[in-house]
């Protein structure tokens, strides 16, 4: 009986360490096929509620559009092709869009004049 009990806690012990693991060492049983994806970690980009209070206004685009954004506390919005999207700040000057994760890149903070979107799908 006491072989039964330490077998599984031998069981119990190993699944636990292997919770501890280095997950970017690929187990040895690990065949050709696998595929080992690292992460980088970014640290969220915190919006200034006077930051977004200068980032307002209407913009042209090359493509003849026009884009208006707006602000609400901290919080970014572009009308875009007649929605309304929040844009998610991820580098001192660049945007997503929550939504369609179009890109928004404006070339100064405050007071842009020139602003770039990429619409290109995910």
């Amino acid at each position: 009986m006491r072989i039964v009990q330490a077998l599984a806690f031998a069981a119990a012990a190993t699944l636990s360490l292997s919770a501890f693991a280095d997950p970017s060492v690929a187990p040895a049983s690990a065949t050709a096929s696998a595929v080992m994806m690292s992460s980088s970690t970014h640290t969220a980009y915190r919006l200034t509620q006077d930051e977004a209070e200068h980032m307002r206004g209407s913009f042209r685009l090359t493509d003849g559009r026009t884009i208006t954004v707006t602000n609400r506390m901290n919080k970014l919005y572009v009308d875009l092709d007649g929605k309304r999207e929040e844009m998610v700040p991820v580098a001192p000057k660049k945007f997503v869009t929550r939504d369609t994760g179009a890109t928004v890149a404006f070339n100064q903070v405050p007071f842009a004049d020139e602003v770039v979107v990429n619409q290109a799908a995910r």
